[in-house]
């Protein structure tokens, strides 16, 4: 990941070879692996990204000014070495997980990967990631890509870098001015969208890109103000390791980062670097031989570590056991050993152009063959397939959680902000209405499985309660609007009286109910119970009120895992256990069943409908029948399972269907 040495081969200017830089670099790369394979031992390791950004920004740019102030720099030139910096590893780990995904990687999840490798090769990873951050996704965990998007970043910022110091240094403007009124934008929107949306100021190059100006400014700093950073060069070493320290102490997962947060890693790197390599840190510590091979390999191992954790997280369907994490992060340091000494090294110092064309090349069929293996589908006829079933073909009920124009067009709907809906009626005679646990529900009905006279509205993560503000999450682009969309909801039963079923459902709240929801009523905080019975009592009481019958779906039993764990990807036969025993179900469920009830007992003439038994019967619960899953997750069920739900509850006379 970061990037340029000092060393680089060509004609053009380069800073003297520090080795208190490497060293950096290894705190910076060596806190990601920890962080990434154990990251209960260090927390806050991901902040080394940030020291990557600074010292790339850093290094690239004092190289710059430098050829600039020469008269040596060239666009081409510059682009040439970024290609024979980072290419032969990339092209490397790509194309081995390319090999890797083709034998370990079900169908849908290779073809997330070719879509992955198209990012990669494109340098638009972070942009993907940042799309695909939803509830649905798939866990970070087994993308063994992910860890790109902070060389998309990078090179996003010397798309434009280059050319614009070019510019300003041709119109003698103030580069520090520049640098500065830049790095101030993008730390404002930093702090602006780690406020709003944290998956954006994670991902945004808009709020990263002051990372890199830190270090761009150091380098101007270096070249014409040398004056600033001389004073006091053991403290300022001093003080950058212990703002590291800090960082690494106190930043994780739950702090809003990056934020203000990401001061101590860029601030800290910033003081390391200002400092020197005669600082006493920096000469005796950093530049020792350890830190410094480390920090000579740093970009392969960043490249290496993730993936063969992501595919060790794949193989054994959870979360891998100390050794094998400890295994795949030593095998990291091996292979991105190899890679340097027998892959990069010689292709960096390769006088002719060939290799750089040959690099190139390599970086564009990886990103078509990425393409390839995304608009195939991730070549299901693969054998490895047959073993999940369906849900190796993909997302299989993507359609029944996205609006289509079936309600404008059927039922002059207009459709809210976050809201799903689904008709394929004019006269809809059943309403089905919940979160994601009834679009699955619904699957069926919108896969023509079953076929009833229906409209459906729902919103992603919504409990549907018309009467109770709460705070909206804003992380995604869902949950944060969901009192309107239950208050749509009634609006849609009240103005169709061809509805005379409405069946509600929606997950259920897990944990101890007594804790704090996110709901308060006439300005007083609920519990989780509270929320329920309040919210539903008032949901459902309305549509009581204008003559609906009202069913409500309790939840399925979850499963321990997604189905995509449950198999062996090596044995077919072996299949690892996914289902929740009954007692462990009811256990589970205890507090819930007792909600139910309660909520019942309220509301007179409400019908509530257990689907428990499609799941569980004969002392056990099932993930899959006949060779079907039941889910296409640890909780959504398939259209399988919704099909046989749908049925039995039309059976007991809860929901009238059509014939086929």
């Amino acid at each position: 990941m970061a990037i340029a040495k000092a060393h680089e081969h060509g004609t053009s200017l380069h800073p003297q070879y520090r080795p208190d830089i490497d060293g950096l670099r290894a705190i910076a790369v060596l806190s990601v692996l920890v962080f990434h394979a154990f990251p209960e031992v260090l927390p806050g390791g991901f902040i080394g990204v940030d020291i990557f950004f600074v010292i790339s920004g850093f290094l690239i740019s004092l190289i710059i000014f430098k050829n600039l102030e020469q008269g040596r720099f060239g666009i081409v030139e510059f682009y040439i070495r970024r290609i024979r910096r980072i290419f032969p590893a990339l092209m490397t780990v790509m194309l081995l997980c390319i090999a890797g995904g083709w034998m370990l990687l079900y169908a849908d999840e290779y073809k997330q990967l070719g879509k992955h490798l198209f990012g990669g090769s494109s340098f638009i990873s972070n942009f993907l990631f940042w799309k695909e951050s939803n509830y649905f996704d798939n866990a970070a965990e087994t993308k063994p890509l992910l860890h790109l998007w902070s060389l998309a970043i990078e090179e996003q910022f010397y798309l434009f870098w280059p050319l614009l110091l070019a510019f300003v240094w041709r119109r003698k403007w103030g580069f520090l001015r520049i640098m500065g009124a830049i790095g101030l934008v993008s730390f404002a929107v930093n702090l602006y969208l780690v406020g709003h949306d944290q998956t954006a100021a994670f991902y945004s190059p808009l709020s990263r890109f002051w990372e890199l100006m830190v270090g761009g400014a150091l380098a101007y700093i270096n070249l014409h103000r040398p004056q600033l950073n001389r004073i006091h060069r053991d403290l300022q070493s001093v003080l950058g390791l212990v703002l590291l320290a800090v960082g690494f102490a106190l930043v994780n997962n739950t702090r809003a980062f990056p934020g203000g947060w990401a001061l101590l890693p860029t601030v800290g790197a910033f003081l390391i670097l200002s400092a020197g390599p005669g600082a006493w840190c920096n000469r005796k510590l950093l530049a020792s031989r350890v830190p410094v091979w480390f920090g000579l390999i740093s970009y392969p191992l960043y490249l290496w570590h993730w993936p063969l954790l992501a595919f060790a997280t794949i193989i054994e369907g959870a979360t891998p056991n100390p050794a094998i994490r400890l295994g795949a992060a030593l095998a990291a340091i091996v292979l991105a050993w190899f890679t340097y000494r027998f892959i990069e090294r010689p292709l960096r110092s390769a006088n002719s152009l060939r290799p750089v064309w040959a690099l190139a090349a390599a970086n564009v069929a990886v990103g078509v063959v990425g393409l390839g293996i995304y608009f195939n589908g991730g070549f299901v006829q693969r054998p490895l397939n047959e073993r999940l079933d369906f849900i190796a073909a993909g997302d299989v009920f993507l359609g029944s959680r996205n609006s289509d124009a079936s309600c404008p067009k059927f039922n002059q709907s207009k459709i809210l902000p976050e809201e799903v809906c689904l008709s394929n009626s004019a006269t809809p005679r059943v309403m089905f209405v919940g979160d994601s646990h009834m679009m699955a529900l619904h699957s069926a009905v919108y896969s023509h499985a079953v076929k009833a006279s229906s409209i459906m509205v729902a919103g992603h993560s919504c409990y549907l309660y018309p009467n109770l503000p709460y705070k909206a999450g804003g992380a995604h682009d869902w949950g944060n609007n969901c009192t309107a969309i239950a208050q749509e909801a009634l609006a849609v039963a009240a103005r169709t009286p061809s509805i005379d079923t409405v069946v509600i459902s929606n997950t259920y709240p897990r944990g101890d109910l007594a804790k704090a929801s996110r709901y308060e009523l006439a300005g007083k905080p609920l519990s989780q119970r509270e929320a329920f019975l309040a919210g539903n009592a008032s949901l459902i009481g309305q549509f009581q009120k204008m003559g609906k019958k009202v069913v409500y779906v309790m939840d399925v039993p979850h499963l321990k895992r997604d189905p995509h764990a449950c198999v062996s990807r090596f044995d077919a036969a072996a299949e690892r256990d996914c289902a929740y025993t009954p007692q462990e179900n009811a256990a589970l469920r205890a507090q819930y069943n007792d909600a139910v009830k309660a909520l019942q007992a309220s509301l007179p003439g409400l019908a509530v409908y257990d689907p428990t038994p499609v799941f569980c019967g004969d002392g056990k619960c099932l993930a899959k029948v006949q060779g079907k899953y039941l889910y296409n997750d640890n909780q959504h069920i398939s259209v399988t399972a919704s099909q046989m739900v749908l049925e039995r509850m039309a059976q007991q006379g809860l929901l009238q269907l059509q014939q086929p």
